[in-house]
């Protein structure tokens, strides 16, 4: 699934740098595969993990980046 940062940011105040983000989702269960550049907006290639359904959608995930 490909996740941009400013969806992210659209639902949780994210003060952190795209790639403590990527690290926190990692930590969450979560695999991030590649953090992109594109557009001024960075792309995370997440792949959602078969014990995390709750992160199956974009406001999932910002829920649980708990940033």
């Amino acid at each position: 699934m490909r996740v941009p940062f400013e969806w992210l940011k659209e639902f949780v105040d994210i003060k952190a740098a795209p790639t403590e983000v990527g690290h926190k989702l990692t930590m969450i269960g979560l695999e991030v595969e590649a953090i992109e550049h594109v557009n001024d907006d960075y792309i995370f290639e997440v792949n959602v993990t078969p014990n995390r359904p709750d992160c199956l959608s974009i406001i999932g995930i910002a829920r649980r980046t708990g940033l």
